[in-house]
């Protein structure tokens, strides 16, 4: 899919320019109805509270967006992922909002419609695929960026009906939110080196260490240390989330750090959704009073190391942060 929406010939600070002069209004505080492992939700308020004055904010492992459509927006705001599903639903939210909201709102929530769309490829038309798309994302169990397969939510508590509905209703201010948004769909390296500059903020929120296997993409040891020591020598301001980790401690050695308890959702075969917490590690390059942290040495890439990832058994429980 090629990216559509940026002209890559504009410098930054022109388009700082451009937008501090547009008079579009914009939409701050909004929850994004798109479910996504790993997403941060939850923790939304507490990272945009560690973050400090930019011009340009950048995603380059947009998710769910939960973070950026919570924050106050910035002059100049870029949402990537690599998703080609996702960013056609995006797209296509922007372009015929009001014909997807309809197509959206007549569907019914169906555990016979939800296998049947599972089981099909989705459709080559792009407005069908972010139809189905969406709806099997809002009724499947695990969001679809995993590679775990899912199957059908229900529950007793929470009427997945009406969390569907609820959910097709705020994709109207969700867009609002995104329109004067840079859509983006780049390798991570790419979108980083593309929009780094002293006015900008990197929140960047990876697949953690250990989980690798749940996330489509393919990401190894190497890519960890790839993506750390890129952000070592980045001119702009970077905040990472992972969880605790021997290898975060060895590749982001230096950065400030801040430890968080929070609630995850979760997943227990055979036994529905239970709530725990898990301690979540946010990195900066900055202090306290925001002023950038001077490395004195950078990182090599050390030899490689082979991970003994998730082996669960029927009874075992999988712990997955989605929303």
């Amino acid at each position: 899919m090629t990216n559509l929406l940026l002209n890559n010939d504009i410098e930054i600070s022109n388009t700082f320019e451009q937008l501090v002069e547009s008079p579009v209004k914009r939409v701050k505080g909004i929850h994004s109805p798109i479910r996504w492992f790993g997403g941060k939700y939850y923790l939304a308020k507490e990272l945009i509270s560690l973050m400090p004055k930019h011009h340009c904010y950048v995603e380059p492992f947009g998710g769910g967006g939960h973070v950026l459509t919570q924050k106050e927006p910035s002059k100049v705001e870029v949402y990537n992922d690599l998703d080609e599903n996702l960013i056609n639903f995006l797209l296509t939210l922007r372009s015929s909002r009001e014909k997807l909201l309809s197509a959206l709102e007549s569907l019914h929530t169906s555990r016979k419609l939800f296998n049947q769309w599972s089981k099909e490829p989705l459709p080559e038309d792009s407005f069908e695929r972010a139809v189905r798309w969406y709806y099997n994302l809002r009724h499947m169990l695990i969001p679809n960026n995993s590679e775990i397969r899912s199957g059908f939510r229900s529950g007793k508590k929470k009427s997945v009906a009406v969390d569907f509905q609820n959910s097709v209703v705020r994709l109207q201010q969700f867009e609002k939110r995104l329109r004067t948004v840079n859509i983006e769909m780049l390798d991570f390296k790419d979108c980083i080196r593309r929009y780094d500059s002293e006015q900008t903020l990197f929140f960047i929120d990876p697949p953690y260490v250990g989980r690798e296997s749940m996330y489509k993409g393919g990401w190894t040891e190497d890519t960890h240390r790839e993506l750390a020591e890129l952000l070592r020598n980045i001119k702009g301001k970077a905040l990472v989330t992972y969880y605790p980790d021997p290898l975060i401690d060895e590749i982001y050695k230096g950065w400030r750090r801040h430890e968080k308890e929070a609630y995850v959702g979760t997943v227990a075969r055979g036994e529905g959704h239970k709530k725990k917490k898990e301690t979540e590690l946010f990195l900066m390059n900055y202090d306290e009073n925001h002023n950038k942290i001077s490395f004195e040495q950078h990182l090599t890439v050390q030899p490689k190391v082979e991970f003994d990832l998730f082996n669960f058994g029927k009874e075992e429980e999988m712990q997955l942060s989605f929303f």
